[in-house]
């Protein structure tokens, strides 16, 4: 009897895996994508929503869209990306990618495939941080609305990631001591200095409990920063501020494993490419030189 029964739930089982892995085989391009964006609808911005669809586009128009997403290679569908357009950039590619982590998740957790694929980012360290100009920076905050500026003059000088500033709330800040804790990616927590020009801004709107800065979506703001800077005559993005900080920051001498702490970098390589910035200020600082 007990053997029966073994077998009996040995066949059950096999016969579940079998049912789940025929239906993780029909999932298509097509028919993931249909479910991944419903399951998004109204947790993030129709922006985010039409980066889903370009990259789900960008999949069905190299594989085809009755593709299992089971089967998919991403090594061979960045190589074909490239062979379709040898044009394409490598930072457009990783976008692409980044999307298809994030739906990638989805799959887990619906039971669509049962291992994340490892998907490696291509390198883009060719393409340095763009840094902006100590004028640009006064020109941005200058023409920012005062909450706008308030938020803006904090990142500036933190070095913090968007949804960072975002989130910091007045419990996590100090400004008697000059420092605030903020929340990191992986939910890491870190000290982050507070200078005068922060604490300045902030010092008038100082609350007990809540958020600090004005509560828009993520991709709302970046959009504000991008009109903003539109308006100035600057070709910047809001992440263009991180990249300044860090730059700025190795620039007044401030050594390097502390800036890695102070902006979150989980890697020291990741704040040297800040240097190759760096290196390449000061060539075009020396084509101002004249002998005469």
């Amino acid at each position: 009897v007990a053997r029966r029964r073994l077998k009996e739930a040995v066949k059950a089982q096999l016969e579940g895996k079998l049912v789940e892995l025929e239906r993780i085989k029909r999932i298509s391009i097509k028919d993931f994508q249909d479910k991944y964006i419903a399951s998004r609808e109204g947790d993030v911005s129709p922006e985010t929503i039409k980066k889903d669809n370009a990259t789900f586009r960008a999949l069905a128009d190299t594989f085809g869209s009755d593709k299992a997403i089971q089967t998919i290679d991403y090594d061979e569908f960045k190589k074909l990306l490239k062979i379709r357009n040898p044009k394409i950039k490598n930072v457009t590619i990783n976008g692409y990618l980044r999307q298809i982590k994030a739906a990638l998740t989805y799959a887990i957790d619906k039971g669509y495939l049962t291992k994340k694929p490892k998907i490696k980012m291509l390198k883009t360290a060719d393409e340095l941080p763009r840094l902006l100009m100590p004028d640009q920076i006064k020109a941005l905050l200058e023409k920012a609305d005062p909450d706008f500026r308030r938020y803006l003059t904090f990142m500036i000088w933190t070095g913090c990631r968007r949804r960072e500033g975002l989130n910091l709330e007045w419990q996590n800040v100090n400004l008697k001591k000059g420092y605030c804790k903020v929340t990191g990616k992986g939910s890491k927590e870190r000290i982050v200095p507070l200078m005068k020009p922060v604490i300045k801004e902030l010092s008038p709107v100082k609350k007990d409990i809540g958020k600090v800065f004005i509560q828009y979506h993520r991709d709302t703001i970046s959009k504000m920063f991008h009109s903003l800077a539109a308006s100035c005559e600057i070709t910047a993005r809001l992440h263009d501020l991180r990249h300044s900080a860090v730059t700025y920051m190795l620039k007044s001498g401030i050594k390097i494993e502390v800036v890695k702490e102070i902006v979150g970098h989980a890697q020291l390589s990741t704040t040297m490419i800040y240097t190759h910035v760096l290196d390449e200020l000061k060539q075009q600082e020396m084509r101002k030189m004249k002998i005469e």
